[in-house]
């Protein structure tokens, strides 16, 4: 399988006992497995592995064909309001990120919907240069042109609820993808269809992709917050325990991204789940930095290859997207 890393290093483990436990400063683990197919754990003495350090320039590699329109920058359209049913008339409205060239070349493109973290909204994505890491991203061929939807969790997403009860679940799943895929030219197969989300953000994303791999086939969570309290967040909707006991996620194929600074106080909910996840042999690639904390600062600086893992497999060719027409 292709990577597409931009900073990875050694798996650093303690040199003379295998079983004692990592040491802290650990620069970036990433657990890949190349396939759904179950690769039997390792039981004997581990040993240091490299891994694999693609250059910049393999990446920002320009375009082989021509750009299909003068214009090199998406565009960003705000729904508001968006009252939500779901939400008793809460308007729960949501931005969307439009690729280059889009009305020109009246095509369906991949699509990525991104949750914010609790104490922000939808602007967040805005503020850690989301939209010039698109445009970038794009113009050199780096980035598949895609769309990109960022809702406003609203009241809604901020509280535990769960169906069949009110829930921003039930918003994300009966409201929005419906909306979006009425009135936005979007790939509606779920190997184009990713879901993904800072924080609290990242909590929904993986809550709903772990339930409903059929429509989200790719799922990133950025410092995303597993709360481990069940009376929090029950079994059947608790990322942590799907992860355990969920009987369709090995044979799901979801794509899984996940990261954080080793700081973070995210970071143990993270490394609970990749955990979980190796022991049933689950591919997934989990990436901890020694540098950044809870903070925009820390997002800002990885949002390119955030998106470089969402559109990892999708067309970077305009030509090879289907027609919004047929």
């Amino acid at each position: 399988m292709k990577r597409w890393f931009v900073l990875l290093s050694l798996i650093l483990l303690t040199a003379c006992d295998p079983m004692a436990p990592q040491p802290t400063p650990v620069s970036v683990i990433v657990t890949p497995i190349p396939s759904i197919t179950p690769i039997p754990l390792p039981t004997s003495t581990a040993t240091p592995t490299p891994t694999r350090t693609p250059t910049p320039e393999a990446i920002l590699q320009p375009s082989a064909t021509p750009f299909p329109c003068d214009d090199d920058s998406g565009r960003v359209e705000a729904f508001t309001p968006f009252r939500s049913d779901v939400a008793s008339g809460e308007n729960l409205r949501f931005n969307v990120y439009l690729p280059p060239c889009y009305i020109e070349t009246q095509a369906r493109f991949p699509v990525v919907y991104l949750l914010h973290g609790l104490d922000y909204d939808e602007e967040q994505w805005r503020d850690i240069g989301l939209f010039d890491a698109l445009d970038q991203g794009i113009r050199l061929g780096a980035l598949p042109p895609m769309v990109v939807v960022m809702p406003y969790l609203g009241q809604l997403g901020q509280f535990n609820n769960f169906p069949p009860n009110p829930s921003y679940e039930t918003y994300i799943l009966e409201e929005l993808v419906p909306a979006v895929e009425r009135q936005i030219c979007t790939r509606q197969d779920r190997e184009f269809r990713a879901i993904g989300g800072i924080s609290r953000g990242g909590f929904w994303a993986y809550s709903i992709a772990f339930r409903h791999p059929d429509v989200f086939g790719i799922v990133g969570g950025h410092s995303a917050f597993f709360p481990q309290n069940l009376r929090d967040v029950p079994a059947a909707f608790n990322p942590l325990e799907i992860a355990r006991n969920s009987s369709i996620l090995p044979a799901a194929n979801l794509r899984m991204y996940m990261d954080g600074g080793a700081g973070d106080s995210a970071s143990p909910s993270l490394q609970m789940l990749s955990d979980r996840l190796r022991e049933r042999q689950i591919a997934h690639d989990y990436v901890i930095r020694t540098v950044g904390e809870h903070d925009n600062d820390y997002w800002s600086a990885h949002v390119s290859e955030y998106l470089a893992f969402y559109g990892d497999n999708w067309p970077r060719d305009y030509a090879g997207l289907p027609s919004c027409i047929d």
